[in-house]
């Protein structure tokens, strides 16, 4: 064999499959285990054998759904005159979201931005600012959202449940705002965070983390100003992909024959989303969304302890199926870019230079 060709088990497909595979058995012995110790191995074992495949089938296919609102909400942010085909921008997606499991860094976004350069002519920092300014526009209005819905949701709630979810939906909706400020600024924003950790880092960490705010500065005055009408066409697009996200929610919870509320889906649906976002950013962050549905789980449907559980994890194993899905787009997205996958992140980088440069 060719020492340059590798065999397909060490591809970035292959990462996607065995990565969702293992995750998938590990949460389903996890979840058995957890729920066998709550309620019997009998009554778990059927809850597993009675979920509903065409409920879970739905399910994926709204999420699919929501790609081409989010590749409308990405194309309603790029200011160039000629603006590519949502439904590409949604394939792209689907493929960088799996991408992004099997290789290490941000690939995927920079992948989908260089791809839109080679196909469409959209300069580089301009894709990659704009997926950016939209997935932070999103947070915002899922952050204002979840702050709008809990005051009326909460008047129909028991009192320790409106106790305990409180700080929650206040905390998750207050971090979200100052976003504001990048939305308006975006580069102006960056430079005011930037000099705000230059005066309170170590003067080497704040010399590195110095660098890479002037790089997004400058990424993000490349863009350009953006029309308020852009801003709210894409901030309308959060919200139809929050619906979206909600009802595919709602069919999964369906196949798991739990008794949902769809107004209390939304606002879990909208307060799980930011805290999937920050919980990148925090150490331990993987399984902060099944602790949050685990909690949330008065406020968004009807069972004991037992059913929060099994629909946190029903929740996981379709989060799973979407990322296998997107294996196709993904290798179609990999055979698109003229490198092989570990030389990407240098040679996205070298072209992002030379742009800015």
């Amino acid at each position: 064999m060719d020492a340059a060709v590798k065999p397909w088990y060490r591809g970035p497909a292959a990462r996607v499959v065995f990565g969702v595979v293992a995750t998938g058995v590990a949460l389903t012995v996890l979840g058995g285990g957890i729920l066998a110790l709550m309620e019997g191995a009998e009554q778990a074992g059927r809850r597993l054998a009675n979920l509903s495949m065409g409920w879970l089938a739905l399910s994926l296919a709204v999420w699919m759904t929501s790609l081409l609102v989010q590749g409308l909400r990405w194309r309603a942010l790029l200011p160039v005159a000629s603006r590519p085909p949502a439904a590409m921008l949604g394939w792209v997606l689907f493929g960088t979201n799996a991408l992004t499991l099997a290789l290490p860094g941000p690939v995927g976004e920079f992948a989908a931005a260089w791809y839109l350069r080679h196909r469409y002519g959209v300069p580089m920092v301009t894709a990659l600012a704009a997926t950016l300014l939209a997935r932070a526009l999103a947070i915002l209005v899922f952050g204002v959202t979840t702050l709008v819905m809990w005051p009326f949701l909460a008047m129909s709630l028991p009192a320790d449940v409106v106790r305990l979810v409180t700080p929650i939906a206040v905390v998750t909706g207050l971090v979200t705002l100052p976003i504001v400020g990048l939305v308006y600024r975006p580069a102006g924003m960056v430079r005011l965070v930037g000099t705000l950790l230059a005066k309170v880092l170590p003067a080497r960490l704040a010399a590195r983390v110095g660098g890479r705010v002037d790089w997004w500065v400058r990424c993000f005055t490349a863009v350009g100003d953006i029309p308020a009408r852009r801003w709210a066409e894409a901030a309308v697009l959060c919200l139809a992909n929050l619906a979206l996200l909600s009802v595919s929610t709602m069919c999964s919870l369906r196949a798991a024959a739990i008794p949902i509320d769809p107004v209390g889906t939304v606002f879990m649906q909208a307060l799980t989303a930011v805290a999937s976002v920050t919980g990148v950013f925090v150490p331990g962050g993987f399984g902060a969304v099944e602790v949050l549905v685990v909690a949330l789980f008065p406020t968004f449907a009807v069972g004991d302890t037992a059913d929060a559980v099994f629909a946190a994890f029903a929740l996981r194993w379709v989060h799973l199926l979407t990322l296998l899905l997107g294996v196709p787009a993904m290798t179609w997205l990999i055979a698109t870019l003229p490198a092989q996958p570990e030389e990407l992140e240098p040679m996205f980088a070298e072209s992002l230079r030379r742009e800015l440069a």
